[in-house]
């Protein structure tokens, strides 16, 4: 069906989707559904996956799944039918696992999310999906309730593993490309899965890392509303379909220094052709040119894509790779995201998601085969190129931005990004370890005030992004200046100079930048709420606007 809301159709751009006033609330799950979909949450699947920090009892596991149920039962999967995502669940598992107590969850569902939650409501004419009409009906989000009961009926079937459900929804080639002669719709789901900026990844994600088949189910059910659009090319990319469209003179137009095809490549060095390759525009994407963009340029960066060597044969080679993606993440986001030490830190919304999605990407993979392992990793890395070419592509200069101390050694005074938080500092006790004057007894580890406050910050992207970069700093903060270079010019290319300086500090030094700009609302400051959205922002806006004129309110 593909006629999803407006804003997003290939790249906030299509048709507006229109819903009667007059919609069907669902019946509700029995209390005995809702247990099993809602179990107690289980420990991470992998030693790759983030630990739990210790949180206060039986009472906030209490009220995580209380929430869960609710959320559940009472909303539809986007707030709004411009496709605008419901958080709710990534809120609040996010601070679950950082320890949040019962209170603060309760808080964080009932003030951040309630308010602006689109009822759930029954699919028209209370269609039933089956296997049979399956592609009948994807890519539509007025079906998400069809679609729920669906994988409801998947996840609780008897016998039925989140090994088995992924493998066959995900990442068979019958809910790929069922269809690959006949001309007809093709189901997609990875590529589904990919869209709207990786947004399934981090529900199914959590799904997988607590244990919880609710969350599998909606995050399914998500994936098969979301288009199959101009976002990602992860069909053609890893599903071998014969390409349709001619070789276009750009893609002719190659830079002598371009890799031979089937060359193999780290992802950083494929990063840094991209940034010198001529053909990709430097400038931020607005909704308009967007889809444009990738229908241009979509055999090119499928081209750089396919460059990446990640082949999943080992536990080594999927280390590695899940390495490569947490430094991408840290690089596209963090780094991207910074001017110069004296301007304003941006906080990009969009790459954000890179480094937020990539967190789950360990738990998926320890319940899938190695075959599955590749194709999530690679459509993943395809996905997040799409966006950081959206983005402009920002370089990475990272012999500045390594060059300030490292929180909590103040920095420069003529910094925009202080090194301290705001207030009056602590004063520890002359037994103090190092001593009572050092700014490390004032601030032993700089993670926990940044987590703390990403505790009782009302911003749900706050907690994600700064638990991501937590667990990434756990795994990979250890690694000094100079190690990239000593793996990527392995590949035979030209590697870039900055990378010799970068180490483990990225992800304290990308967490505390964010931290800072979007308010450290825990020390008495004020939620700034700035996520840099700019042209996409405005497109949103617009669209809105429009929608309002034309009577279009959302339901």
């Amino acid at each position: 069906m593909d006629t999803p809301s407006k804003i997003y159709q290939e790249g906030l751009h299509g048709e507006a989707s229109t819903t009667s006033a007059d919609v069907t609330v669902p019946a509700p799950s029995s209390p005995e559904t809702l247990a099993r979909l809602f179990p107690t949450p289980r420990l991470p699947p992998s030693v790759l996956a983030p630990a739990r920090l210790p949180g206060t009892g039986p009472e906030a596991t209490a009220a995580l799944l209380k929430n869960l149920k609710d959320n559940h039962e009472r909303s539809h999967i986007f707030f709004n039918h411009f496709l605008f995502h419901n958080h709710a669940a990534h809120h609040l598992l996010a601070l679950y696992a950082l320890g949040a107590a019962g209170p603060v969850l309760d808080a964080a569902y009932e003030d951040t999310h309630l308010d602006h939650m689109r009822d759930a409501f029954v699919a028209p004419e209370s269609v039933t999906i089956t296997d049979e009409n399956f592609t009948d009906y994807l890519g539509d989000d007025q079906y998400y309730n069809a679609w729920l009961k669906y994988f409801h009926r998947v996840v609780l079937e008897p016998g039925a593993t989140t090994t088995s459900i992924l493998e066959k929804y995900l990442f068979s080639d019958r809910y790929n490309i069922r269809y690959p002669q006949q001309g007809k719709q093709q189901p997609q789901m990875l590529n589904r899965f990919m869209e709207i900026l990786l947004h399934p990844i981090i529900h199914v994600g959590y799904g997988a890392e607590f244990g919880l088949p609710g969350l599998i189910a909606e995050g399914l059910a998500w994936t098969a509303c979301h288009p199959a659009g101009a976002t990602t090319l992860v069909t053609r990319h890893l599903f071998e379909l014969q390409r349709t469209t001619p070789v276009s003179d750009l893609e002719r137009q190659e830079p002598k220094w371009m890799p031979e095809s089937g060359s193999r490549l780290r992802a950083l060095n494929i990063l840094s052709l991209m940034r010198r390759d001529p053909r990709f525009p430097s400038k931020l994407t607005g909704k308009l040119e967007y889809g444009a963009m990738l229908r241009a340029l979509g055999e090119l960066i499928n081209k750089y894509a396919e460059m990446w060597d990640c082949e999943i044969e080992s536990e080594g080679d999927l280390e590695r790779c899940l390495e490569e993606v947490a430094f991408v993440g840290a690089l596209m986001y963090g780094v991207g995201s910074w001017d110069g030490d004296e301007a304003e830190y941006r906080a990009d919304f969009f790459t954000a998601h890179v480094i937020t999605s990539a967190l789950f990407l360990p738990s998926i993979c320890a319940l899938v085969s190695r075959r599955s392992q590749t194709l999530l990793l690679r459509a993943h890395f395809l996905t997040s190129l799409t966006w950081w070419l959206a983005r402009g592509r920002p370089g990475f200069p990272l012999k500045e931005f390594v060059a300030s101390p490292l929180p909590p050694i103040p920095n420069n005074e003529t910094s925009r990004h202080p090194n301290t938080f705001p207030g009056a500092r602590r004063t520890p006790a002359a037994c103090a370890l190092p001593s009572s004057s050092s700014p490390y007894a004032a601030v032993p580890n700089p993670w926990y005030p940044i987590l703390s406050n990403a505790l009782v910050h009302p911003n749900e992207h706050l907690c994600k992004v700064q638990r991501a970069l937590a667990h990434f700093n756990t795994l990979y903060g250890h690694r000094e200046a100079g190690f990239a270079v000593e793996y990527l010019s392995k590949d035979g290319v030209d590697v870039d100079p900055e990378f010799a300086y970068l180490d483990g500090t990225v992800f304290l030094r990308v967490a505390w930048l964010t931290g800072a700009a979007l308010g450290w609302v825990g020390e008495g400051e004020e939620n700034t709420g700035v996520w840099d959205y700019q042209e996409f922002e405005k497109a949103a806006v617009e669209e809105m606007e429009m929608a309002k004129r034309q009577g279009m309110a959302p339901i």
